[in-house]
């Protein structure tokens, strides 16, 4: 697992790419990923945990969010004999067994019960924990690793995460902006992603167009880099040219050329007096929602400073808002 798997093109990210490096020598302190959905968390966690060396211990994740609140304690920390009916007769190993050595890796950690959090604290502090049904104690020769795509220190004030267990994992914490907010590697990550898949596919893609990287580079990227990846396979997939182009690039492309036959772009400001109307029919309705739910969420959804924002009566307010509903 090397840096080249990542796609480093900025100073912000190779400043993660160094500290994820310093946590990868000491196995004893915990990491926490935060950042978007899509934006590499599992991809940097596997870096601290390998390094970009040759590692041979084991990387063992789980999904915190596809597991339901019975079946999540056993999964995490296995099972004694007789435990459960049905259970495999001889008991079952958990993740933190399987894991030994090496890293459990806990995707989307918020997930996690809080009465479960407390346990999963304990292995962090003491090193140890106790299979379901067990007696004896067992050690915990773990490196934990987790991410987050949801802001935690609010969690925390919500009382739907452990205060303890989130300053025992803020220790070792990164965060990845969002491509947004990096615009500087867009680029890069596309030609890198085009390349490696047309080489993959025996495609004769070598270069972006001009039109296209202006098109790449306008894009919010809601997604993120998962996104600019899945861009990048769809249209190595369906086309084959040396060259890629606005066309190609599907869903982006019909996204642009509708903003730009509306005469407008994503960031414009809407000036009251000076705009133009699209030719053809221009459905109001569908225009005075998003009016009002783009102001809304402008106000933080505080309803009497959106109605004093927009000039109207609270009462039509909550007409519009009925619409939108």
């Amino acid at each position: 697992m090397g840096i080249d798997e990542i796609g480093v093109f900025s100073k912000s990210l190779q400043a993660i790419i160094q500290q994820a490096s310093i946590l990868h020598q000491d196995r004893s302190i915990p990491v926490l990923i935060e950042g978007e959905t899509g934006t590499g968390k599992e991809l940097l966690a596997k870096y601290v945990h390998f390094g970009g060396g040759k590692v041979t211990t084991p990387f063992v994740a789980i999904n915190c969010a596809t597991l339901g609140h019975n079946t999540f304690e056993s999964e995490l920390f296995g099972y004694e004999a007789g435990t459960f009916t049905g259970g495999i007769p001889g008991g079952k190993k958990g993740k933190i067994d399987l894991a030994e050595g090496g890293t459990l890796f806990l995707d989307e950690i918020t997930e996690m019960p809080v009465d479960l959090q407390a346990k999963l604290l304990r292995v962090l502090q003491e090193r140890e924990f106790y299979r379901l049904g067990g007696l004896k104690t067992l050690k915990a020769d773990v490196r934990v690793i987790c991410t987050s795509n949801r802001d935690l220190e609010k969690y925390v004030a919500q009382g739907k995460f452990r205060q303890d267990l989130f300053y025992r994992l803020n220790v070792g914490r990164l965060y990845i902006l969002p491509l947004r907010h990096r615009r500087k590697e867009i680029l890069p990550l596309a030609r890198m992603f085009l390349l490696s898949l047309a080489k993959e596919k025996g495609k004769s893609f070598k270069i972006i167009n001009r039109e296209a990287c202006q098109l790449l580079q306008t894009y919010k990227w809601p997604g993120n880099v998962r996104q600019l990846r899945n861009v990048m396979e769809w249209a190595v997939l369906m086309y084959d040219d040396t060259e890629l182009k606005p066309a190609h690039l599907g869903i982006i492309y019909e996204k642009g050329k509708n903003l730009q036959e509306m005469g407008s772009t994503e960031n414009m400001v809407l000036d009251e007096h000076n705009f133009s109307l699209p030719p053809g029919r221009f459905d109001f309705n569908s225009f005075g929602c998003n009016l009002v739910r783009k102001a809304l969420e402008m106000h933080g959804g505080n309803k009497t400073k959106t109605a004093a924002y927009l000039g109207i009566s609270r009462s039509i307010l909550y007409t519009w808002l009925k619409r939108i509903n």
